[in-house]
């Protein structure tokens, strides 16, 4: 099989079974009932949330880091001027991506109830307490980038890396339940 056929594979079906963990998670911590929990539908519709919510942020952030840096080593004729430019930027981007991570991830607790909060309803909701969400950014970023560290490492064949997959899966269905909770008092003040 192709690596990267593989690669997706592992990664999606990590991703789906996470999902279903961290949904039961979420609804418990919401305090609803858990015996309608595994629904396919609801399922997708939060692996989707989730991939959506931190993959974007990332590339994007990624994408800006190396316009940057390729603009710079282009400009400035200074050896590692471009590497310079791009790791200065890096600290300023990152940060500002988990953010958005943190914040656009309360519409995962909204998917485990079936609800679908658009954009400015996130903003609302998490209006003044944006910085009180971005270790949960981190968290979910950290987890998702273990899922795909390890469903590559699978693909390659290097058994090392397997151990990934369920370390990104702990850390994914941890974060999950926090971020209920969080959802939950915010939802309460708002």
């Amino acid at each position: 099989m192709n690596p990267i056929v593989l690669a997706v594979l592992v990664f999606a079906v990590a991703v789906l079974a996470t999902a279903a963990l961290a949904i039961r998670r979420q609804r418990v911590a919401l305090g609803f009932a858990t015996g309608s929990w595994w629904m396919p539908l609801r399922t997708l519709r939060w692996s989707g949330a989730l991939v959506a919510t931190v993959a974007g942020p990332l590339l994007f952030a990624k994408m800006l880091v190396m316009v940057l840096a390729l603009g710079s080593e282009v400009l400035l004729p200074a050896e590692g001027a471009g590497m310079m430019a791009g790791i200065g930027v890096a600290w300023l981007v990152l940060p500002m991506a988990l953010l958005v991570i943190g914040t656009a991830a309360l519409k995962l607790p909204a998917a485990a109830d079936d609800r679908t909060l658009d954009t400015r309803d996130v903003i609302r909701l998490a209006d003044g307490n944006e910085w009180s969400l971005m270790p949960l950014g981190v968290g979910l970023a950290l987890g998702l980038l273990l899922l795909l560290g390890g469903a590559l490492g699978v693909a390659m064949g290097t058994a090392a890396y397997l151990p990934l997959l369920p370390l990104g899966m702990a850390l994914l269905v941890w974060i999950s339940g926090r971020l209920a909770g969080r959802y939950q008092s915010l939802a309460t003040t708002a």
